[in-house]
């Protein structure tokens, strides 16, 4: 026996060589991923902002106070309260 497992470690004895090995997964996947990327359109190029279109927030605050202090048009009653008649709802004529 002890020369059968001799003979069978010189013979199967060599240089490890990782080229003979092969990751399936990873071939795999590899195939997968650019099946998918041969599907997607062409990356768009980003637009960079325009200059033109900066808003100076403080004067957007200010033109907004400005519109909110100007004075807003009268209500027919004067008072903005609904007509009654110059009566309460719990008031009635009697007699």
């Amino acid at each position: 026996m002890m020369k059968l497992a001799q003979h069978i470690i010189r013979t199967k004895s060599a240089d490890f060589d990782p080229s003979m090995l092969k990751d399936h997964y990873h071939s795999a996947l590899v195939r997968i991923l650019r099946k998918k990327q041969a599907k997607r359109p062409a990356k768009i190029p980003t637009v960079k902002p325009s200059r033109e279109n900066v808003v100076n927030l403080m004067d957007a605050l200010r033109r907004s106070l400005a519109a909110e202090r100007a004075p807003k048009p009268a209500t027919r009653g004067g008072s903005g309260k609904p007509a009654t008649g110059g009566r309460g709802a719990r008031q009635r004529r009697t007699g």
